[in-house]
């Protein structure tokens, strides 16, 4: 019987049969990374049993983690042709580059399983689909990311913001918005935007006006110009550099002359987020 199955497949692959034959210690390992609360991942599947005239088509579903790291489920095949597989978001409502998946073909169980071939990897929504054949091997930081709008934490009073990028992410930040309450105290307070590596800034930037005391004013941090003197502007611009930010990365204020009552608010920020899937 083994004998006969073999030739089988030899003769399937002269045939040109499409499809990866297996031997029956082989399975289908899905790895996902995911920033979305209630991604579900559905893999379709197409196999050809050695014993089957017509190939078995069923489906496997995944739940990918929600926290950006890596989650991974092992799915046994048979003996006979991997025809094809699909991938797709089957619940939930990920957006674009914000569940990214790769399936394997491996042989053996847990840590101790040899990864055969990487048949798709890419992002995948209710809408996109990834495919084998089909799909190109795509990595996790290609193409557009995710954009969201992140309402950042508000500082306590006589505080600096401090913003930092989650584990798994990398940002692209595209605009920033954020308020200056400043009291009585007689001092000019100069605003610098830090970015840093979680301990050493490498770009700083600040707008061409200070705050006097007892104002208000909104800072908002683009591409682009600034505005004029604090004292006559309600908003205040800052040039935003195209930087893109790996995970621990922060974006902070750091204001000369802050006084113990100055009090900034939540800032707002645009990003374009993509996963870091190592």
């Amino acid at each position: 019987m083994i004998a006969e199955t073999k030739y089988a497949a030899l003769d399937a692959m002269l045939a040109g049969e499409l499809g990866i034959w297996c031997t029956g210690e082989e399975s289908l390992r899905i790895t996902s990374f995911s920033g979305d609360a209630d991604a579900v991942v559905t893999l379709g599947i197409r196999f050809q049993n050695d014993d089957r005239a017509n190939p078995n088509v069923y489906q496997e579903r995944h739940v990918p983690n929600t926290d950006r790291t890596a989650a991974s489920s092992d799915y046994p095949l048979g003996c006979g042709w991997l025809k094809a597989i699909t991938a797709i978001a089957s619940s939930g409502a990920p957006v674009y580059a914000h569940t990214f998946i790769r399936v394997d073909l491996i042989r053996g169980r847990g840590t101790s399983a040899t990864v055969l071939q990487t048949l798709l990897q890419g992002p995948v929504t209710a809408l996109t689909r990834r495919a084998w054949p089909g799909s190109p091997i795509a990595a996790s930081i290609e193409g557009p990311g995710t954009m969201r709008s992140i309402a950042g934490t508000n500082p306590a009073a006589n505080a600096e913001i401090s913003e930092t990028v989650p584990t798994g992410a990398r940002w692209r930040v595209h605009a920033l918005v954020f308020t200056l309450v400043t009291d009585a105290t007689a001092a000019n307070r100069e605003v610098v935007l830090t970015f840093d590596d979680g301990t050493t800034v490498y770009y700083a930037t600040t707008p061409a006006a200070n705050q006097a005391a007892s104002l208000t004013r909104r800072y908002g941090a683009a591409a682009g110009g600034v505005r004029g003197a604090a004292a006559t502007a309600a908003e205040i611009a800052i040039a935003l550099p195209d930087l893109w930010l790996p995970a621990g990365h922060r974006l902070q204020t750091v204001t000369t002359n802050l006084q113990v009552t100055d009090n900034y608010g939540a800032p707002q920020l645009l990003v374009e987020e993509h996963l870091e899937a190592a």
